[in-house]
């Protein structure tokens, strides 16, 4: 038998340890030959081993692993193995000296000083892929073996019961198929387009939608004025290539503050965005792994009941019970930090047998009004009153400094940190029901894809506390400065121009260098990838679409797949059996697909391996 694994990254290297303990168990004795195929070899595009360095995970080394658990609701057996932080702190150091790796000397000095509270390198996690494909490879039974082919996939096409995998150099003959594409690039459209032509007129520096760690920003002088248009994660990877890559240094005064100094290298950056406050900074991870929160309102049996029952609900009480256990957490961690008259598992109780608001028992323990959850203060911190550009600057820095400071009290210490913690913990749940489409399509779209991701984004993908405390430092310092909410970038004579359309005074900025600081999103209506292009002009894929009841169709950009096996479905709504499609390239159809894996909380992604795998197996030995 011939698998092919398109892509090399996590999620196919998961695919292949669980193929291979699969195999072990069931005794599967037939010559099976895997070959997988990434043009970047192991680790794939975004876990570069040879990345700059600068560039940080946005989880914790200790919450991360590829190895299942006990936790993993699978029907395959646990393998058990270190996480990457138990990794880095024990034979990580001797693999990385083995190898001949880019940035060799700054890879050994971070695994020596890796503490269980560290944001590891992405060249680290790429590097502990690594190991890990050398590690299953050791492991494997003598009727497997594996074909590495650093080349591209263009195209698919079925033969009979199997399947022709086409390269630019050969075709290959396959039975099964586990593709996990990883970051796409999108056709330019005609913004892009033209602001690319205008930059080329002017001798301008333009940067489009692109994963940070493939631009090359080194021919930007200290000379320049740079716009980044975007304040997510991708522009805290411009912010430190510009700025620490280049030598300036970060380092605490007396007092404990976080104070840069410049190299001379830097450029003068000005960034915005829409909302004009970056990310929130994630709370001080005081869990221990597998730790979670308690889930009430959308808890794991109510979800699953849902699931068996196919038992639709509204989108209005989707986002209501997401709100509630976020609330709860919060209000918890209130009651524990700053009321010790009021018992806690009682206050606890009473909140979760709330049925649609907590107001009566806040009311009844005299919960300040001003200690209560707005939402709308929380997805919009800028009070109407900040109204000039001096005004701003005066509330941005000390905006900052509360969000650095709430995150450093922790994740189970302070109210607004915990509350976040919840709603990354409700993930599992909120997947669930978009997966198995609980909700009708109008609700998808008017509270999930309008309402609910761009707030969760913002206050839950947010970066280590540590980012947003150098953010803070580099304003102080004068490199960095935040224009305002209402970003507008336009085009002036020889140069680009930005200010903030909601601020009074309209200051504006003048720069020879713009950067979208914003990945691209999945979209295979708009995708550069000539395979998802070839499968859908085959009939093997289509375009999830949701069907609304004013009669139009939205085309999502995610690929279509069954719910419960992760395969292909064609246009005519056939499944493409065998061939399974999972991660960035079915956003939308699933939730918040990207992610590393996360040990002793039955990541989806670990059982999305498990599951394929399985059924692999299983169809080979009928």
């Amino acid at each position: 038998m011939k698998i092919a694994l398109i892509g090399a990254g996590p999620r196919n290297l998961m695919a292949l340890e669980r193929l291979v303990y699969w195999a072990l168990d069931r005794r599967w004795t037939e010559d099976v030959r895997i070959l997988i195929f990434d043009p970047f070899g192991i680790g794939g595009r975004v876990w570069n081993p040879n990345q700059n360095h600068e560039l940080k995970m946005n989880s914790l080394a200790s919450k991360i692993t590829l190895f299942t658990d006990d936790s993993i609701q699978m029907e395959g057996k646990p393998h058990f193995g270190p996480t990457l932080y138990e990794w880095s702190t024990s034979i990580g150091p001797d693999f990385i000296r083995d190898h001949d790796f880019k940035h060799q000397s700054l890879l050994l000095d971070e695994v020596t000083n890796l503490t269980k509270y560290s944001y590891s390198s992405r060249a680290l996690f790429g590097i502990y892929q690594q190991w890990f494909f050398a590690h299953v490879k050791k492991r494997m039974p003598a009727n497997f073996s594996i074909e590495l082919y650093q080349e591209t996939v263009n195209n698919v096409q079925p033969d009979k019961d199997q399947y022709v995998l086409i390269t630019d150099e050969a075709a290959f003959q396959v039975d099964a198929i586990s593709a996990s594409l990883g970051e796409g690039t999108d056709e330019p459209n005609k913004e892009e387009i033209d602001i690319k032509k205008f930059a080329s007129e002017h001798h301008l520096k333009y940067v489009p939608i692109r994963y940070p760690a493939e631009v090359d920003v080194d021919d930007v002088a200290p000379s320049d004025h740079v716009i980044i248009r975007g304040l997510g994660l991708s522009f805290i990877d411009y912010l430190a290539e510009l700025t620490e890559r280049r030598g300036g240094t970060f380092t605490r005064d007396e007092q404990g503050e976080l104070t840069y100094t410049r190299s001379g290298d830097e450029p003068t950056v000005y960034a915005s965005s829409r909302r004009g406050l970056p990310y929130h900074a994630r709370g001080l991870d005081q869990k221990k792994v597998g730790e979670t929160y308690p889930r009430y309102f959308l808890s794991d049996e109510y979800v699953n009941r849902l699931v068996l029952q196919n038992e639709k609900i509204t989108g209005q009480e989707f986002l209501n019970r997401i709100m509630l256990d976020v609330e709860l957490a919060y209000y918890v961690a209130l009651v524990n930090a700053s009321y010790p008259d009021i018992d806690r598992k009682t206050f606890e109780s009473e909140l979760a047998d709330s049925t649609d608001s907590f107001k009566k028992v806040l009311d009844k323990y005299d919960i300040k009004q001003s200690e209560r959850v707005d939402w709308a203060k929380w997805a919009n911190p800028i009070p109407a009153n900040i109204t000039d550009t001096t005004m701003f600057t005066k509330f941005v820095k000390d905006y900052l400094e509360k969000d650095i400071k709430l995150a450093n009290e922790g994740n189970k210490t302070a109210p607004f940190s915990s509350a976040m913690e919840k709603l990354r913990e409700l993930r599992s749940n909120i997947r669930k029901v978009v997966t198995y489409e609980l909700i009708s399509d109008d609700d998808y779209v008017k509270y999930v894809l309008k309402q609910f991701n761009p707030m969760n984004n913002f206050l839950a993908v947010g970066p280590p506390a540590f980012r947003v405390e150098q953010m803070l430092a580099l304003i102080k310092a004068g490199v960095l400065t935040l224009i305002g909410p209402g970003m507008v970038v336009e085009e002036v004579d020889d140069h680009f121009d930005t200010y903030s359309s909601l601020l009074s005074d309209k200051k504006h900025y003048s720069g020879n260098v713009l950067i979208e600081g914003r990945l691209p999103q999945p979209n295979a209506n708009t995708t550069r990838n000539v395979l998802i292009k070839n499968l859908l002009a085959n009939n093997l894929a289509r375009i999830y679409s949701l069907h609304l009841k004013d009669g139009s169709t939205l085309k999502t950009g995610a690929l279509d797949v069954t719910t419960e096996t992760a395969e292909l479905v064609t246009p005519d709504g056939k499944v493409v059996p065998q061939f399974f499609m999972w991660g960035l390239s079915t956003e939308n159809r699933h939730w918040l697909t990207n992610g590393a894996p996360i040990p002793g909380v039955n990541d989806v992604r670990l059982r999305m391996a498990d599951m394929i795998a399985g059924q692999i197996v299983k169809k080979a030995m009928e």
